[in-house]
């Protein structure tokens, strides 16, 4: 009888050290998987842009200053070091962050390229009738022919601002809006803003001053409506008249906040590479 009681006590244990083993060897397995998961999305969480992009980026060190209302955007006098370098994928030219919407989605413009000279033109030398303008026109034409591959990660309608200044530094007069289209240009108050120093006179000093280029920002002197402001190096000028000669244009696009980057720290030799 009692050899029969320890036999049996045998198997119980037996058995209980069987299921004991299982139940270890299968929560180990759970754990490392888990592990696994959580060292993947860290890795994609640093990658990303937006909020996380944000946080990838030293405020002192690149240029990135957080404004009031939740926005950033980048912010350096010429000749200064300014981290904001991106690369696109299949471009040979490389494109600066100019900033971060509260959304997170990142408006970028593309590095000076002269073969992108255009004149401004528009029926009637109106200069505020944007959207038949013949710059938007072949911005269009360039984006279809250049980033057209790429829409799901551009965003296609974003809020264009159509507004006017008498002066660079001035009160910005805000017209409208415009949608209909995923590119278009800087405006004469973000490169203001690109500034520490802001607006002296017809000068500013930014990161951004690279020769003469186009923006979307219309001259307010008077009745006339033929004028948009552009810039020469530091000096911003308004044309003498928007049918008058070519100036370069330098593309302008928003970044879904959802885009990725594959590698880089932002610098012109290491810039951000778009993942796609």
């Amino acid at each position: 009888m009692r050899r029969k009681r320890n036999r049996r006590f045998r198997l119980i244990l037996l058995i209980s050290f069987s299921f004991l083993f299982l139940f270890l060897s299968s929560s180990y397995a759970i754990l490392s998987e888990n592990l696994e998961v959580v060292g993947q999305a860290t890795i994609s969480s640093r990658v990303s842009s937006g909020g996380d992009f944000v946080g990838e980026v030293s405020d002192e060190e690149d240029g990135l200053v957080e404004n009031e209302d939740g926005s950033s955007n980048f912010v350096g006098d010429s000749g200064t070091t300014v981290n904001n370098f991106i690369q696109m994928p299949g471009d040979s030219y490389l494109w600066r962050i100019l900033s971060i919407d509260v959304d997170g989605n990142l408006k970028i413009i593309r590095n000076r390229d002269e073969s992108l000279s255009m004149a401004f033109i528009s029926s009637g030398g109106n200069a505020r009738d944007w959207a038949n303008t013949l710059i938007l026109q072949n911005l269009k034409s360039w984006y279809q022919e250049n980033l057209g591959g790429y829409s799901n990660i551009i965003v296609q309608n974003p809020e264009w601002l159509l507004t006017d200044a008498a002066k660079p530094g001035t009160v910005v007069n805000v017209l409208g809006t415009y949608t209909d289209s995923p590119i278009g240009l800087i405006r004469n108050d973000e490169i203001v803003n690109s500034s520490s120093t802001g607006a002296s006179g017809q000068k500013v000093s930014s990161w951004l001053n690279d020769g003469y280029i186009w923006t979307m920002t219309y001259v307010n002197k008077g009745n006339k409506t033929d004028r948009a402001w552009r810039v020469n190096g530091d000096k911003f000028m308004d044309s003498a008249a928007i049918n008058a000669g070519s100036t370069v244009a330098r593309p302008v696009i928003y970044l879904k906040s959802s885009v990725m980057f594959s590698s880089g720290t932002g610098t012109e030799s290491d810039p951000f590479v778009v993942k796609y």
